[in-house]
């Protein structure tokens, strides 16, 4: 149980943080630091070009690991604009 609880906290990136807790504790910590960074991970994909609902399971698969590839790499060519983005003709 603690070796499924050190993989679930690195892969949701939990583990970062140097957190001794008991497996139990781990596991739900890093449950929900992925439930939450999930849907935060599907519309930051969304909006760069890439699949909402695949970044939706990576991003709950692979929590803050996701979220950094989605925000670090440069969207896709055929990404959508938005309006009042940083470089829109709308942007004061």
């Amino acid at each position: 149980m603690k070796y499924a609880a050190m993989v679930i906290a690195w892969t949701s990136g939990l583990a970062l943080m140097w957190s001794h807790r008991d497996a139990a504790t781990m596991i739900a910590t890093s449950l929900a630091v992925d439930a939450a960074l999930a849907p935060i991970t599907a519309i930051a994909a969304a909006r760069r070009g890439r699949s909402g609902p695949l970044w939706t399971a990576l991003g709950f698969a692979f929590g803050a690991w996701a979220l950094a590839f989605v925000l670090i790499f440069k969207p896709r060519a055929n990404a959508p604009a938005h309006a009042g983005g940083p470089n829109s003709p709308h942007a004061a």
